[in-house]
């Protein structure tokens, strides 16, 4: 099987952080409060996390929704993530801004199954750095996870335009080794299924998804 990058989605607390840095886990991912779904976090408790990060070499990435560009700048300017993950509602002239705004900002767009637009994608290809694929779509009371099967042309397309995409949603080491097999992505986003019922990852649950799945 061929490795593939890890991103641990969905963090709100430090003992995650240092169970990641003790098992090598190169990305850890932070929903913004402003997101629909589970395993939120403030931006100020974004912030603390990101800072931890940094001292232990973690990139981090910030997942928001759709706000004003202005909003968005200022999360960023405060979080200080190593990466965002926005929403594909920032047209091209927005992200250009991003990009020159700050400069050494990796920049993510978050797609889904219901929201994949080929000619937005190629439209942005040249200014984002990533593309982050998740097979769940997360309403304010629900959440919908496509199967595999119905999201392959999509991810096929993103991976033709040469954008480097994290696939995600409902993904656990069985899920995942398929999904290197069929598509062999640059990333895997993985969040419930590692931890426990606080929140926190855990250290079985880990060890046993990398004893089965190639992580680079």
């Amino acid at each position: 099987m061929n490795k593939v990058s890890l991103k641990i989605c969905g963090i709100t607390n430090s003992q995650s952080v240092k169970m990641a840095y003790k098992n090598k886990i190169k990305s850890l991912g932070f929903a913004s409060n402003n997101l629909n779904g589970p395993n939120t976090a403030t931006d100020k408790k974004i912030r603390i996390l990101i800072k931890e990060c940094k001292n232990y070499k973690i990139e981090s990435v910030l997942l928001t929704r759709y706000v004003s560009l202005d909003k968005l700048i200022k999360q960023i300017d405060f979080t200080k993530p190593k990466t965002i993950s926005c929403s594909y509602h920032f047209n091209k002239n927005e992200l250009q801004i991003l990009r020159k705004t700050f400069k050494r900002l990796k920049i993510g767009i978050a797609i889904n199954p219901e929201n994949f637009n080929m000619k937005y994608l190629k439209n942005i290809k040249k200014i984002i750095n990533i593309i982050y694929y998740d097979m769940n779509v997360y309403k304010a009371k629900s959440i919908k996870t496509y199967a595999l099967v119905k999201c392959l042309k999509q991810i096929q397309y993103i991976k033709s335009l040469s954008i480097p995409v994290f696939v995600g949603g409902g993904i656990n080491e069985n899920k995942a080794k398929e999904i290197v097999n069929l598509l062999n992505p640059d990333g895997i986003d993985v969040s419930r299924s590692l931890k426990n019922t606080k929140n926190i990852i855990s250290s079985k649950k880990l060890k046993n998804f990398l004893e089965q799945v190639a992580v680079a």
